[in-house]
């Protein structure tokens, strides 16, 4: 597994060195073990509908404490934007060569998630973000949410009608919902669309892994 640091313009470079080590640290550990909740209550009377999803994430003390003692700093980077960190888990011994590619066509899994028998697949779109940081953080998140949703989710619908001497009003409410642990769920997959300023992420989970 690999995860990515990244803090921000620091007066002082040893403080922007812990934020960025200690970012790479909890993404790392979100990928180790992940716990997720989630609703969305769709309600609907024929003249509105409104959507209110409902997000809560979190992650292990006790995986980041393993990883904090088992991990390697591969890269690190210091530029007039910020301090970079690149770490692996468990340990190992990696090259690293410079690599500017470009972002290339649009994958087709941005459209189309990938169809296997091995892997549970999520990704994760936000837009319009000031802070490409908070954006690539965020995709990330909502990767892991939409990879739940594949897994198991419940679902729950009230339909009511109210009538009077004129009208008929007809409401339905959904409720969809989970709360499950995903183990190794590790982003694959990033891109970038300039035009219209749109992150995606892809992430994956081996079906092997039950679901807490």
């Amino acid at each position: 597994m690999y995860a990515v640091g990244y803090a921000g313009k620091y007066q002082n470079p040893s403080m922007a060195r812990k934020a960025a080590f200690y970012q790479a640290l909890t993404d790392m550990a979100k990928q180790v073990q992940t716990h997720l909740i989630f609703e969305i209550e769709d309600i609907a009377d024929g003249i509105f509908r409104l959507l209110n999803p409902t997000f809560d994430l979190s992650y292990e003390a006790v995986a980041l404490l393993e990883i904090e003692s088992g991990y390697t700093a591969l890269d690190s980077s210091i530029s007039a934007d910020g301090y970079f960190v690149l770490i692996s888990y468990p340990q190992t011994k990696h090259k690293i060569s410079a690599n500017d590619k470009e972002w290339g066509a649009r994958p087709d899994w941005t459209v189309n998630l990938p169809s296997s028998n091995e892997y549970y697949y999520g990704v994760g779109i936000v837009s319009n973000y000031s802070s490409w940081a908070r954006a690539w953080r965020d995709t990330d998140e909502y990767a892991r949410f939409d990879l739940g949703k594949n897994i198991e989710v419940a679902a729950r619908s009230v339909h009511t009608v109210q009538r009077d001497n004129r009208n008929v009003v007809e409401s339905k409410i959904i409720r969809q919902s989970y709360d499950l642990t995903l183990k190794n769920s590790i982003i694959i997959a990033r891109w970038y669309d300039k035009n219209g300023d749109t992150y995606y992420a892809l992430c994956r989970q081996p079906r092997s892994v039950t679901p807490d």
